[in-house]
This record gives C-alpha cells, structure tokens and sequence, in this order.
C-alpha cells in the first residue's frame, strides 16, 4: 500500500511539474505579444509564480518521490554503473541532471538580465527593443525547449522502459 502511494506521488508530481511547464510557457507565449509593458510585466510576474508554486517544486518532488519508487522496488537507478541490465532509469536521471544545469548556467544569469531590462522599459513606460531582444534570447529559447522535450523523453523512458 505504502508503494501504491508513492508511486501514485511520483505521477501526481510529475503531471504537477510538466503542466507547470507547459502553463509558464503559455503566459509567457502571450505575455510577448503585448506591446503594453504593464500587461507584459504582470504576466511575467504570473509565470514567475508558475514557476514557484508549479515547475520548481514540482521538479523536485518528482525526484525525491521517483527516487523512493526505485528504492522501493530495487530499480537500478545508476544502471550499468551497478551491474545492471537495463539502462534507462539512468539516461532518465542524466537527462534531468542536464536539465539542472540550464539553471544556473542560462535561466539565473540571464533572468537577472532580464529583470533589470524590464525594469528599465517599466521606468520608461514602453516596451523598448533591449526588453525585446532578452524576449527573443535563443539560448532561454533553446533551454525551454529542452525542458519540455526532455520531459517527454523522461515520460517515455519511464513508461516504456526500452533498455
């Protein structure tokens, strides 16, 4: 029974996570077709708190409850590396470690970029094209599009367990 729950925490927290994911992206998505800098500011403030209610603690339940499914089961979470056959619950937790490492590299420096750039356009009264350019940044682009490809590809390791 106890096992049932966990279980049943790992896939709530998971569904938790990603759709605080895909929400975040959502507002984000509309909050960049405005062309009025109040609007854009609140919608901003919204997906920043997607993000702390949702994606960040719903990223790390997944983990701490994922990791007690495999404890639980005696899954080999470190696969080859411990002498075990299969291998997927270890590219699942690489892909998650990649993914952790957007943080501190991308999403941190250059959202303290982006703060002082809206900040400035909030002073001014208007969306101005350095506000814009942090909007179209290819490299968050890029790391939000591995957020979400990553956790299908998690989704399927875990579901399907191909090797």
């Amino acid at each position: 029974m106890l096992y049932l729950l966990v279980r049943f925490l790992h896939i709530a927290s998971a569904i938790w996570f990603l759709g605080g994911i895909l929400a975040r992206q959502i507002v984000r998505a509309y909050a960049k077709r405005t062309d009025d800098v109040r609007r854009f500011a609140v919608m901003s403030e919204a997906a920043g708190r997607i993000e702390s209610t949702m994606v960040i603690p719903g990223n790390l339940a997944v983990i701490v409850f994922g990791v007690l499914v495999s404890l639980m089961i005696g899954a080999p979470i470190f696969g080859f590396l411990q002498g075990a056959e299969r291998n997927w619950l270890l590219v699942s937790n690489i892909i998650l470690l990649l993914g952790f490492l957007n943080v501190p590299l991308i999403f941190l420096p250059r959202g303290k970029l982006f703060r002082a750039a809206l900040e400035d356009a909030l002073a001014k009264g208007q969306m101005t094209s350095e506000l814009r350019a942090h909007l179209d940044d290819p490299v968050v682009r890029v790391a939000h599009a591995y957020e979400l490809v990553s956790m299908v590809a998690i989704m399927y390791l875990m579901v399907f367990k191909p090797f």
